[in-house]
C-alpha cells in the first residue's frame, strides 16, 4: 500500500500553477480577438516625399585623374667637365633652344684645334701624293717610270684623300663634344630645382640630372574609364574629343576645360579600366602637375530622365529602389497639421546616372508620383505614413557620388 501525504503549502502550490496555466491559455487564444494589444498596427511614419519629375540629363563620366605634363625632360650631361656658368633661376619658364650651362670647354677647344691642324696636315699629303700620282702617269708612258711605281703613287693618292676624310670626321666629333659643354633646353617648359650648382664636377653617367623642364602648356590629365564605357569614350574620341571638365575634388568647381586625346588598345586585368588622357591648354598654369582632379566629361546626347534627390534611391539586394507613396492612405494630417497621408510601397529603378547630388533614373518611376526622400527612413512594404508639409523637406546628407557614368 502507497500513502499520499498532502501538505498544505503544496495544495496552494497547485491551485497556483493551474491558475497560471488557466491565463496564459485565455491570453495566448484571444490575441487576435480579445486581447488588449490585438491588431495594433505600426504607427505612420512622418517623413518627406517630393514630386518625381523630368529633367534632361547626359550620362557623364566623373573619375579622378592625376594632372601630368605633356613633355617632361631630365636635362643631364652628355659630356664630363665642371659647370662654369648657369644661365636660369630655378622655377623659371625657358624656350626650347635656350642656354642653361656652360661647360667649361677648355680641354674640348683643345681637341678642336687637333683636329683642325691634323685635317690641314691630310689636305697637304693629298695634294702631295696626287701630284705625285699625275708625274707618274705622265712619265710612264715614256719609260721614264715603271708601271709599277705609278700604280703605287695612285695608291698613295688614293690613301691620302681617305685620311682627310678620315680626319675631318675625327674634327667633327671634336666639335660635336664641344657644343655638348653648352646645355640647352630640349623643350619649352617650367624648370625645377637644380640637380648640381655651380663649380660641380657632372659626368655623362650621373643618375641626377641638371635639371628637369615640365612642359606645362598644354598639359594632361590621365585617367581611368571603365570598361562598360570605352565605346561611349571611343565615339567621344572620334569627335574630336568633345569638352572635358577639370574640378576641383572638394569644392567641385570647374579649373579649366579640354579635349579626350587618348585611349589605350586594352583593358588593364589590374583595375578593369582603359587609360585615357585629356589635353588642357592650362592657361595661367592653373593645372600643375602631380595635382589630383576630378574629370568629366559626357557619354551622350542630354535626354529627359526623372531626377530625385541622392537620398531617394536606396540600394537593395537586387536592384536599386525607391519607395513610391500612394494614395488613399490613413485620412487626416501629418504632424503639425501638415501634409496628406499614403502607404508606401517598394519599387525597383534603373539607374541612368548620378550629378550634382542628383539621381538620374531610366526606368521604374513615372512623372508626378510621390517618392520618399528621406534616405534614413525605416520603412516595411504597405507601411502607413504621413508627409511632412511644403518647405524644405529633411533630407538626410549624402556624400557626391563618385561617379555620373551611365548606371
Amino acid at each position: 500500500m502507497i500513502m499520499i501525504t498532502t501538505h498544505p503549502f503544496g495544495r496552494l502550490a497547485g491551485l497556483g500553477a493551474a491558475s497560471l496555466l488557466l491565463f496564459a491559455c485565455t491570453s495566448s487564444g484571444g490575441d487576435d480577438k480579445a486581447g488588449p494589444g490585438a491588431g495594433m498596427k505600426r504607427p505612420p511614419q512622418l517623413v518627406a516625399a517630393q514630386t518625381a519629375s523630368m529633367e534632361e540629363f547626359a550620362p557623364t563620366l566623373i573619375a579622378l585623374g592625376t594632372v601630368t605634363p605633356s613633355q617632361s625632360v631630365a636635362v643631364r650631361p652628355r659630356a664630363d667637365s665642371e659647370i662654369i656658368g648657369i644661365a636660369f633661376k630655378e622655377g623659371d619658364n625657358v624656350r626650347a633652344g635656350q642656354v642653361l650651362f656652360r661647360l667649361d670647354p677648355r680641354q674640348a677647344r683643345a681637341a678642336v684645334a687637333q683636329a683642325e691642324a691634323e685635317v690641314k696636315g691630310a689636305i697637304a699629303a693629298e695634294r702631295r701624293a696626287r701630284l705625285d700620282y699625275e708625274r707618274a702617269e705622265a712619265l710612264v708612258g715614256k719609260g721614264f717610270v715603271s708601271t709599277a711605281a705609278r700604280d703605287l703613287a695612285r695608291a698613295n693618292a688614293s690613301s691620302a684623300r681617305s685620311n682627310i676624310e678620315t680626319t675631318q670626321a675625327i674634327l667633327d666629333s671634336a666639335r660635336v663634344q664641344l657644343s655638348f659643354l653648352t646645355v640647352t633646353a630640349p623643350i619649352s617648359g617650367r624648370t625645377g630645382e637644380l640637380g648640381f650648382r655651380l663649380g660641380a664636377n657632372v659626368r655623362q653617367g650621373d643618375a641626377t640630372a641638371l635639371v628637369t623642364i615640365n612642359q606645362l602648356s598644354p598639359i594632361h590629365v590621365r585617367f581611368l574609364v571603365p570598361a562598360a564605357n570605352v565605346q561611349q569614350a571611343r565615339s567621344l574620341l572620334a569627335s574630336g574629343g568633345g569638352k572635358v571638365v577639370a574640378r576641383d575634388p572638394q569644392s567641385g568647381s570647374e579649373i579649366a576645360s579640354g579635349r579626350l586625346v587618348f585611349l589605350d588598345n586594352n583593358v588593364d586585368p589590374g583595375n578593369g579600366g582603359v587609360a585615357a588622357r585629356a589635353e588642357f591648354r592650362n592657361e595661367g598654369d592653373v593645372l600643375w602637375p602631380g595635382a589630383i582632379v576630378n574629370v568629366e566629361f559626357p557619354l551622350g546626347q542630354p535626354r529627359p530622365h526623372i531626377a530625385l534627390p541622392e537620398g531617394a534611391v536606396q540600394t537593395g539586394r537586387d536592384a536599386p529602389f525607391v519607395w513610391s507613396v500612394s494614395a488613399g492612405g490613413p485620412g487626416g494630417k501629418g504632424a503639425g497639421g501638415k501634409g496628406p497621408g499614403g502607404k508606401v510601397k517598394m519599387r525597383d529603378v534603373v539607374v541612368a546616372g548620378r550629378m550634382g547630388g542628383k539621381v538620374y533614373l531610366a526606368s521604374g518611376v513615372q512623372p508626378g508620383e510621390q517618392i520618399v526622400v528621406d534616405a534614413l527612413a525605416r520603412l516595411k512594404d504597405g507601411d502607413a505614413v504621413r508627409l511632412k508639409g511644403p518647405g524644405k523637406p529633411q533630407m538626410a546628407a549624402q556624400p557626391p557620388a563618385a561617379a555620373g557614368s551611365a548606371g
